[in-house]
């Protein structure tokens, strides 16, 4: 497979607009309802330790080792980058879900 294949790119566009709404999601509650509202332990952790910085370089670390571990055990960048974005759209549709459970119910 060439390095910057149709797959690759296709790959990496959906793990971008993935990354987007992710941002955006967990933005919309947190900036509502504080950092106690993230549903992982150790984000909110590192978003308490370390601010927004910290979550970034957890996330991307994260990422990161995901991609790394598929590359190594299948020599094969594109699915690791699609079984971060199969994870990225289940982290999106709980976002969704949150944001949906805390909308501001007086109809504005």
């Amino acid at each position: 497979m060439e390095p910057w294949s149709l797959d690759v790119y296709n790959a990496l566009l959906v793990f971008t607009l993935l990354n987007l709404l992710d941002i955006v999601t967990t933005y919309n509650i947190l900036s509502r309802y504080g950092v106690e509202h993230e549903a992982n332990w150790f984000a909110r952790w590192i978003f308490k330790r370390m601010g927004i910085a910290g979550a970034f370089a957890l996330k991307y670390g994260g990422m990161l080792a995901i991609v790394l571990a598929s590359f190594f055990t299948t020599s094969d960048f594109t699915a690791g980058v699609w079984i971060d974005n199969i994870l990225l759209s289940a982290v999106v549709a709980w976002n969704s879900y949150v944001n949906y459970k805390y909308r501001d119910r007086s109809g504005g």
